[in-house]
């Protein structure tokens, strides 16, 4: 029996999982569709409007600068995540499997992964009260540190309710970067990070020739997940800043919450949702393309 025809009955097990998602997925996708094309407040008759939803909202100023920010929060949520992950996995590694052993590990493991363990509003009401400008933690701390002439309304200015949101991300998406690359490090033998380390090669020559080469396939796997994370970013931003002030914070996700609910204009809603989930449909397509043909290449080259 070939290979083939011994794997061909595991596709069973795949269809109840792939109807679920066909139905509830695609089915509630063309849906979305469907109202996309339609003037609709929520409640009563609808009228067929055809494409001019989409129209409006590409004529829209605020509709543009939602996707300037969302390309900002790329840095903030899936970049910096991502290389400070990586440093600080390779560095405790080195350190706790190293000096003291695999249990602290584990602590390390636990602490950094704390943000994507405790509920979001939760972290957000926290980080609220933190960034208070009359009262909080953060303005408290400059005072009594003697730099109260740094104090401000962090999430009432725009500029710094960008960054007070990016900061809130960054601590929130670092610890999945961590855990990711931790477990990725379990399958480097040890034998090689020694030996190298007997060749005179110091931390950071072994992190560029050694440990970041061999975790590859975990960098590619979390720069996707968290580049299409920081694309339809909301909870993030509705709970520290709510999009505000004056939309200096606001995703696609929010902007598009905000028509569904506040503007009462739930055709124009869906196409901004049909909208993303076709800008990030086209970045996975894009990028499995260029996985394909990459991992083509290499076999051909073997």
């Amino acid at each position: 029996m070939s290979t083939s025809q011994r794997t061909r009955g595991y596709g069973w097990f795949l269809y109840p999982g792939l109807s679920v998602l066909v139905v509830f997925f695609f089915g509630m996708f063309s849906w979305n569709v469907g109202i996309s094309l339609l003037k609709w407040p929520g409640y009563g008759p609808a009228k067929w409007v055809g494409f001019d939803n989409f129209r409006i909202i590409f004529e829209n100023k605020d509709f543009w600068e939602s996707w300037s920010h969302a390309a900002w929060y790329v840095v903030p949520f899936s970049l910096l995540p991502t290389i400070i992950g990586l440093v600080l996995a390779v560095a405790s590694y080195d350190a706790f499997i190293g000096r003291f052993g695999p249990a602290l590990v584990s602590v390390a493991r636990t602490g950094f992964f704390l943000p994507q363990i405790v509920p979001i509003a939760v972290s957000g009401m926290i980080w609220m009260w933190m960034l208070n400008g009359s009262g909080g933690a953060l303005n408290s701390l400059l005072e009594t540190v003697g730099l109260g002439s740094l104090q401000q309304e962090w999430l009432r200015e725009p500029d710094t309710a960008l960054i007070a949101v990016s900061v809130f991300m960054l601590w929130l998406q670092t610890g999945f970067a961590y855990v990711v690359f931790l477990s990725g490090l379990s399958r480097l033998d040890p034998s090689i990070l020694e030996a190298s380390q007997l060749d005179g090669a110091n931390w950071a020559q072994r992190l560029r020739w050694i440990t970041g080469p061999s975790l590859r396939p975990e960098t590619f796997v979390v720069l996707l997940f968290l580049t299409i994370g920081a694309l339809k970013v909301f909870a993030p931003v509705f709970y520290l800043t709510g999009g505000g002030p004056y939309s200096s914070t606001t995703s696609p996700a929010t902007f598009a919450i905000d028509s569904f609910f506040g503007g009462a204009s739930v055709g124009i809603g869906s196409a901004l949702v049909t909208t993303l989930a076709l800008i990030i449909g086209g970045l996975l397509a894009i990028t499995f393309l260029i996985v394909r043909i990459r991992a083509r290449v290499v076999k051909r080259d073997a």
